[in-house]
């Protein structure tokens, strides 16, 4: 019985006070659907590393000397590291063609008939192997493997690509801790003018001798339900807003499930703290 007068009370607060109800919801949507938003363009800046990642690649040339089965057994020896993702044979016919259509030289009639390029395998590794000292490690091993005459990729790219990649984590790790941080002074603050406008309520039930703990639950209820609701509006607003991002770059930007369930558990945990703090202030801990 005393349960639901508690709730009865919480969801009465919301028709005593329905502009700061309705400002405070408000807030915590808005609040949360900029963070939600932020998150999500780093979501996506990540994996487009990540895919950016998979198209450098390691070229392992062969020695010109191995012979058809001293090949296969290099490319099953490659195949076989936990590093690796896959492995592409390119014989020096390929090798030829793939530099002609990239230069538009004929460079075998250049070079009077003959094909000096090599047969080589294009290596390319886990995205869990993505920075230089990993690369080195799975060089080090390939190049161990006979058969094997030498080993390159783009190693300054992929410095380059990790360098940005760690400033770019680090700049939006402080820049959303900051939204973070000033999104919940925002809502703290208007839950506690919400509270402030029934300052009297709360005088008149410490005078009737009711308990600390019976006056701040009805508040405390309030303020989990605003964060719910203005945690649901900002999970429908992240939605229509990555429909419409979508739809004006022609490309896909999904909202991973978890984002949602994020911001209903960070509205809901916004509500409850600044509505427990909010009503102690009146209660004289």
């Amino acid at each position: 019985m005393k349960l639901l007068f508690l709730i009865k009370e919480g969801f009465l607060g919301f028709r005593r006070a329905r502009l700061a109800t309705l400002i405070t919801i408000l807030t915590i949507s808005l609040s949360l659907t900029l963070i939600g938003l932020f998150g999500l363009v780093v979501y996506h800046l990540s994996d487009g590393f990540k895919k950016t990642f998979s198209r450098i690649n390691l070229e392992v040339y062969v020695d010109p000397t191995a012979t058809a089965s001293q090949i296969t057994d290099l490319q099953t020896q490659i195949s076989s590291m936990d590093a690796v993702e896959a492995v592409r044979y390119i014989s020096p016919t390929e090798a030829l063609q793939s530099f002609k259509s990239s230069f538009g030289e004929d460079m075998v009639e250049v070079l009077d008939g003959e094909n000096p390029l090599q047969p080589s395998f294009r290596v390319t590794l886990k995205s869990d192997y993505a920075d230089v000292e990993k690369i080195q490690q799975v060089k080090q091993k390939i190049e161990a493997i006979s058969s094997v005459d030498e080993i390159v990729y783009q190693e300054q790219l992929v410095r380059l690509v990790n360098e940005y990649f760690f400033a770019g984590t680090v700049t939006a790790i402080a820049f959303g801790a900051t939204i973070f941080l000033i999104s919940a002074i925002l809502i703290f603050n208007t839950i506690r003018l919400t509270i402030h406008s029934r300052k009297s309520v709360i005088e008149i039930m410490r005078l009737v001798g009711a308990t600390q703990s019976f006056i701040k639950a009805p508040f405390i209820f309030e303020g989990v339900l605003q964060g719910l609701i203005g945690s649901l509006i900002a999970c429908l607003g992240l939605w229509l807003i990555s429909g419409l991002l979508a739809a004006l770059f022609a490309t896909t930007f999904a909202v991973p499930w978890f984002y949602y369930i994020f911001l209903i558990i960070t509205g809901i945990f916004l509500g409850l703290i600044g509505s427990y703090f909010s009503v102690g202030k009146y209660l004289r801990f």
